[in-house]
């Protein structure tokens, strides 16, 4: 399904549903109560992590998850996503295989199929607590209270004019759009250790990000070998010796306006090369293809070389630990990055990173701050009325190449 299609789905069936949910969770907790208040004591062994969507905002979830395993050592971490996103959850390197539970989403059949064998196994499973991770999607609310999990928290709109996902969750979070996600999502652990009583939850301070723990890559030097020597059969020619600048001219669906112009990639890479000391590595996925080849067109030359389609995830991000810089959209990639210590340009318009930027060394966020951006946000489902994204193109190469040569300085 397209993410418009989805959109529409979620706002028309979704608060319906999520009322009756509400009213049969009313009337469900009069008889089998739930576990509400603090949990810092309680025994929670098994714990849901629901996160269909963007698999670059999982990586933020690092913290919140190492948060959880200081509170309950002996926790074990489920997560339920969509198909495509199951790389997304391997690359934090806490969550088993066989505990990434998937929801294909190739139609609304096979959606509801999955979804409903999926349910069927989660309950069987007996989860202690569940994370609707998804600030105002009612599938993913729906999903997590019909796990049947003993405890669950998700964000609740309060007296907010915020999009409606029912009052089912044992401990209501309010979204705070005003602190970074990797922020947020700590806060959720944070919120059910919390003292009962209190509204809403959660009445701490956030910890600075820069004191955030950060996912790392772990690869072997024969995996960056590889990496390099999968450059250089793309495009022999190229100068081993020279310093490897990325390229990651597109982003998801999701949000199209997020891209700055291609022919702006493409200005910026010709005077990249003016350098001889740098090649340029185009990066995407296989959808991508044809923009990676226009710009590979473009440039011409012999120090371009197109990756494009031609990596998994995981050779994506060891290819990452060989290069020396990269310059993206908004996107997954960029969030990627944090797993190493690739220093990262990310252009921001429609979303900005007070929330969404990357973490770590070296992360650098350029955003023009057009008095209307940022324009995408939870509370309009990424669903913007925008027709020209003048954020980005306001963006010039200028500034970005300047911050490419403060950053590739040795």
């Amino acid at each position: 399904m397209k993410p418009d299609t989805m959109r529409k789905i979620d706002a028309t069936l979704g608060p319906p549903i999520c009322a009756l949910l509400s009213l049969r969770r009313k009337i469900l907790d009069r008889f089998w109560p739930r576990r509400f208040g603090s949990l810092a004591d309680a025994p929670v062994g098994k714990i849901l992590m629901v996160k269909p969507a963007e698999m670059g905002s999982t990586v933020l979830m690092y913290a919140m998850l190492k948060r959880a395993r200081e509170i309950w050592p002996d926790c074990e971490f489920h997560f339920l996503v969509f198909a495509e996103n199951t790389a997304a959850v391997d690359m934090l390197g806490l969550v088993p295989r066989a505990n990434v539970h998937t929801i294909r989403t190739s139609n609304l059949f096979i959606f509801a199929w999955d979804a409903l064998h999926r349910l069927i196994s989660l309950n069987l499973a007996e989860f202690d607590l569940v994370f609707d991770l998804e600030f105002f999607s009612r599938a993913s609310a729906i999903l997590a209270e019909l796990t049947g999990a003993r405890s669950s928290c998700g964000f609740n709109r309060f007296t907010m004019e915020g999009l409606y996902k029912g009052s089912f969750f044992t401990h209501p979070i309010q979204y705070n759009p005003h602190i970074h996600t990797a922020q947020t999502f700590l806060s959720m652990v944070e919120a059910v250790i919390q003292p009962a009583g209190q509204i809403p939850l959660n009445k701490t301070a956030p910890k600075p990000l820069d004191e955030l723990e950060l996912a790392k890559l772990s690869t072997t030097p024969e995996e960056q070998q590889q990496a390099r020597e999968s450059l250089y059969h793309e495009a022999p020619a190229c100068p081993r010796e020279n310093r490897l600048v990325i390229i990651n001219a597109n982003s998801s669906e999701l949000v199209p306006l997020r891209r700055w112009p291609l022919e702006n990639f493409i200005e910026l890479s010709r005077r990249l090369l003016e350098k001889p000391e740098i090649n340029i590595v185009l990066t995407g996925t296989m959808s991508e293809r044809p923009e990676s080849e226009r710009v590979a067109a473009a440039l011409g030359g012999n120090r371009v070389i197109n990756m494009v389609g031609k990596t998994t995830l995981r050779q994506l991000l060891v290819l990452y630990s060989v290069c020396d810089l990269m310059i993206t959209n908004d996107s997954g990639p960029s969030h990627f990055a944090s797993l190493t210590d690739l220093p990262v340009i990310t252009l921001f318009g429609p979303e900005t990173p007070r929330l969404y930027g990357a973490l770590g060394k070296n992360k650098i966020a350029i955003s023009a701050e057009l008095a209307c951006s940022p324009c995408v946000s939870s509370y309009n489902h990424r669903a913007t009325a925008c027709n020209d994204n003048a954020c980005m193109r306001a963006i010039s190469v200028d500034d970005v190449l300047i911050t490419c040569h403060d950053l590739l300085r040795p």
